[in-house]
């Protein structure tokens, strides 16, 4: 159940962003922007987000997603265009890989609740350690300190 909102909001971003580039800049039906938008969402979700995401830093992983958001997205603008949409497919993909970098983080903050150093927006500190003195009465030391 925990998977359900970021599913939801990444699916809302990307169909957004494909709304606005494709259907309104170069005319692509919204069926095809359904489509690719959930392709794209429970791909992206399941293989790089849950799986590659807590092995590799969120750079690598926002670079991943762009590569595959424009494989995709490429893909199937070129089985419906007779013309491929090599330049809305980039800046598709670059939209969506700017929004992947936030979305990792919201993947930090509450999904796993500080397990990712670099992801997580909340610091974690895990490698906290406390000091310790063998020394019994501070006092008596500050005074001596001072003779």
């Amino acid at each position: 159940m925990k998977h359900v909102r970021p599913l939801l909001i990444k699916f809302v971003v990307t169909s957004l962003l494909l709304f606005f580039v494709l259907t309104l800049g170069v005319s692509v039906p919204i069926g095809y922007v359904i489509i690719i938008s959930i392709a794209y969402t429970l791909f992206s979700y399941y293989a790089i987000d849950l799986l590659a995401l807590p092995r590799i830093n969120n750079i690598l992983t926002c670079v991943i997603d762009t590569t595959v958001a424009f494989i995709i997205i490429f893909l199937v603008t070129w089985t419906i265009s007779p013309v491929p949409l090599l330049g809305a497919s980039i800046i598709s993909a670059i939209g969506i890989g700017a929004g992947e970098w936030f979305f990792h983080k919201y993947l930090g903050m509450y999904i796993f609740i500080g397990e990712l150093e670099d992801t997580a927006v909340i610091p974690t500190h895990t490698n906290l350690q406390t000091e310790i003195a063998e020394e019994e009465d501070i006092h008596s030391l500050k005074d001596k300190d001072y003779e």
